[in-house]
């Protein structure tokens, strides 16, 4: 699992210093200037293999799998990444996986769940965002702030599908409604930490996800 990382941040060219030291990890689709001790989970422009031996020599924490549907995608990833250590002289294993996930997924113990599938993967995470744009959603919350059916099926199954999976539950948060709140509920119901879209997101995760005292 990945243990220690509760907050993951969507770096850009904008983010600020301050938010990238506050963020467990930072989330990136190009490597960024080093900053050090940062850790950095790239999102690779393709799965060829001259893109992955270039992400394997650059030693991030993870590797970002975007558009995950089960572990069948994990295992063809975990393929990939063995030739390119094997070329790069990198020892095999040493590249995470982190699976973004909108959240149609098998069954946590079905066969094609990610239950077994990859000692690679580190955590699933839930990104409400792809779903939406699947539906054709206009709203994703009710009136009264909770997800509405279609949506908590998602993340639930997500959930499920990585405690199954013995690996970390992470969720994108929204740029709406109370976040702090929001985040404790999400603790509450198991994930263990959040992706920040926003300046100002990670103080408020960091705080809702804190190892109790």
């Amino acid at each position: 699992m990945t243990g220690s990382l509760h907050s993951l941040l969507e770096w850009t060219e904008k983010t600020v210093a301050e938010e990238i030291a506050a963020a467990d990890a930072l989330i990136c689709r190009a490597a960024p200037p080093p900053v050090p001790g940062t850790r950095i989970i790239l999102v690779p422009a393709d799965e060829s293999e001259s893109t992955l031996c270039e992400v394997v020599r650059l030693r991030p924490f993870a590797l970002a799998l975007m558009d995950c549907r089960s572990g069948a995608d994990v295992q063809r990833l975990d393929v990939l990444l063995s030739v390119a250590e094997a070329i790069e002289g990198v020892e095999s294993g040493t590249t995470r996986i982190l699976a973004w996930t909108d959240g149609l997924l098998p069954g946590p113990f079905d066969d094609a769940g990610f239950h077994g599938k990859s000692a690679r993967l580190c955590g699933l995470v839930w990104d409400w965002r792809p779903l939406a744009r699947f539906l054709g959603a206009s709203r994703c919350r009710d009136d009264h702030g909770g997800w509405t059916p279609t949506f908590a099926s998602a993340r639930a199954v997500t959930l499920m599908s990585a405690k199954a999976a013995g690996v970390s539950a992470y969720e994108v948060a929204e740029g709406s409604g109370d976040l702090s709140a929001d985040c404790r509920h999400a603790r509450a119901d198991g994930f263990d930490g959040r992706v920040a879209t926003e300046a100002g997101q990670i103080a408020i995760i960091n705080r809702a996800f804190a190892p109790p005292v």
